[in-house]
């Protein structure tokens, strides 16, 4: 008799649509490519068109002054065929610009302010320096026993995550105009020689390194290392000094590192090139020159050279460093005093509730690492989604309220379509129904003498695993509904299995179980060569690519606390979710009960078949 195992995957139904928010970290599905060309997001982006449109005719409101105002706006794919050409794009200009460019697209020059911050952390990527250095050990002038900040204390990793508590600037925050204003205001007068002596608005020049060196010795801390976030200029400036005491370059030619192998031909320190400039007709720093400040926020850009910089980051792009590198880079390092953002070097990192970006329902919450960047009538904001591999680039001059407006429209509209869109991909690859048929009687006896050779396979040859999936877009992953081996229910297994073991030490929610399994993408990705095809027909070599996912139990999680507890306090960490400690717990035989191994073509990408390691299911290929 022909002994059976089957598994089906599928998401919810359309009935239950609620946010997903008990899953172990990181993606809820593969990034989904050529985002230009699914459905959802092409009819999102017309709207987006015609919704911008829209507000600089006038037709609704736009929350910002039109008609003093430039934008350009992108969208960059990890994926899209040209680094620099985004996947969507979007100018406007002003029609009171005077000055500068009259036809504005992606190779148009803004100012991008603090921006550069993210390319000069960049550049210290690049070069690998051990960032638990101290900065003294590149700048041995900031020793002196005399400085007020001890900064022999203050290390690489602290300056490039905004975690030194060192000073913002150096003389740029004294504006000597101001000063018979705040006099009359009741500040007491000061003689000019109390100010510092360079970088002081409207009283002396920019200051040069030998100055501000000098200033750092005189600085009071802010706050200790790595105490709390403070927001620094002058700790980039530091770092490019540390990285040029290294490498012998100048702070222009650290920047080269970066932007010629990424192409980035527009990006420099300001002033850029006037004729292709976008300048606003309000007060503005177009044209400025920020001297030692530019590594902190004194580059021009253009959309093309951002394209390039925000590909080179979602594609892990060797020029930045290695995948490890980057995907390290892209980490918090600090809270802030809001629920929903830390910092890292030198991202802002938010992570808005689900009904922010899913207002229908569903979802689940998505985290975006941002930088913004502002100079008088400038604000610039690159914004990534590494789990779509999605960009997102606002570039705006005039009204500086402009950029959250447009920001929040393009962000409300694109992250749902591209959500949708990778639900779309992962339904015709991945869902479906996957078995093994059992081999010819006359061919047993052959495939068991080769099973016997391989051990890590661990094949059984007279038994047929069925496979079904299906996904629905409602913010829910890829879901398995059925796991069978010879007529057995494993999922009802594992559910008795978990509770027997686990119900020693795992809170109790984490056994309160919807009966839903999910499979989440591991993001382990083997590319090799295997014979497929047989069950009596013709065998071939090709080469294949091997996806991790790991299947987790869906969880009630409560929000009122512990309902049979009535001492106070139990609701502290309700809400909370811990399957991310779960992952890779539960062996057996050497398999993890949790790995589940998708197999593809390697040339088409489509998916051969399904392997589950620890039933020793072998290849499962797809039913019809």
């Amino acid at each position: 008799m022909v002994k059976i195992s089957s598994l089906t995957l599928c998401a919810a139904g359309a009935a239950a649509v609620q946010a997903l928010e008990c899953h172990p970290g990181g993606p809820l599905l593969p990034r989904p490519r050529r985002i230009e060309k699914l459905d959802a997001v092409r009819n999102a982006l017309a709207n987006l068109t015609l919704t911008l449109d829209n507000a600089f005719e006038g037709e609704i409101r736009a929350g910002f002054n039109v008609e003093n105002t430039s934008i350009s706006v992108g969208l960059v794919s990890f994926d899209q065929a040209e680094p620099s050409v985004p996947v969507w794009e979007y100018h406007r200009l002003s029609p009171a610009n005077v000055r500068g460019t009259k036809h504005i697209d992606r190779h148009s020059q803004y100012l991008i302010g603090s921006v550069t911050k993210a390319i000069s952390d960049a550049i210290l990527l690049r070069h690998n320096l051990n960032l638990d250095d101290p900065i003294t050990k590149y700048i041995p002038a900031l020793a002196d026993k005399s400085s007020l900040i001890n900064w022999e204390n203050i290390t690489l990793g602290a300056l490039a995550g905004q975690v030194a508590g060192v000073v913002p600037n150096y003389g740029f925050s004294e504006y000597f105009y101001l000063k018979d204003w705040l006099e009359t205001l009741g500040f007491p007068h000061i003689e000019n020689s109390s100010y510092p002596e360079c970088g002081v608005v409207a009283l002396n020049g920019p200051c040069d390194k030998e100055q501000l060196l000098k200033g750092m010795l005189l600085s009071n801390p802010i706050a200790p290392p790595y105490a709390r976030p403070v927001y620094s200029n002058v700790a980039f400036t530091l770092l490019m000094y540390a990285l040029g005491s290294v490498t012998n370059q100048t702070i222009a030619q650290l920047f080269d590192d970066i932007t010629v192998p990424l192409g980035m031909t527009s990006t420099r320190s300001s002033p850029g090139d006037e004729p292709l400039a976008v300048i606003p007709p309000v007060d503005n720093s177009w044209g400025a020159d920020f001297g030692e400040n530019v590594p902190g926020g004194g580059l021009v850009s253009t959309l093309a050279d951002l394209s390039a910089f925000v590909h080179a980051i979602l594609s892990r792009n060797p020029v930045l460093g290695t995948e490890t590198q980057i995907r390290a880079w892209m980490q918090p390092g600090a809270f802030t005093g809001s629920p929903g953002s830390t910092v890292g070097s030198p991202w802002e990192i938010y992570r808005p509730a689900p009904s922010v970006l899913f207002p229908s329902g569903g979802g689940h919450t998505v985290t975006i690492l941002s930088k913004d960047g502002a100079s008088y009538g400038y604000h610039a904001r690159i914004s990534l989604l590494d789990e779509y591999g999605l960009g997102i680039m606002v570039l705006t001059a005039g009204d500086q309220s402009a950029l959250g407006a447009v920001l929040n429209a393009v962000a409300s509209t694109v992250i749902p379509a591209v959500d949708a869109g990778a639900r779309e991909q992962a339904k015709s690859l991945y869902v479906g129904r996957f078995g093994k048929k059992p081999p010819p009687p006359a061919a047993a006896s052959v495939t068991k003498q080769a099973q016997s050779r391989d051990k890590t396979k661990n094949s059984v040859d007279d038994e047929e695993i069925a496979i079904e999936a299906t996904t629905e877009i409602d913010g829910e992953s890829l879901k398995v509904t059925r796991l069978t081996r010879d007529g057995k229910d494993i999922l009802g297994g594992l559910e008795e299995v978990w509770a027997a073991t686990a119900g020693q030490f795992l809170p109790a929610e984490l056994l309160n179980l919807t009966g839903v399994w999910r499979l989440y993408p591991a993001e382990i990705v083997r590319q090799r060569e295997r014979v497929v095809g047989g069950n009596g027909g013709e065998t071939e070599k090709v080469g294949i690519v091997e996806e991790d996912w790991r299947l987790a139990w869906g969880v009630r999680v409560s929000e009122n606390g512990n309902p049979n507890s009535d001492l106070p306090g139990g609701v502290i960490e309700a809400g909370d979710c811990l399957l991310w400690t779960l992952a890779d717990w539960l062996y057996y035989g050497q398999e993890s009960v949790d790995r589940f191994v998708f197999v593809k073509d390697g040339k088409t990408g489509r998916v051969l078949g399904l392997e589950v390691p620890f039933l020793r299911s072998g290849l499962m290929e797809a039913a019809d």
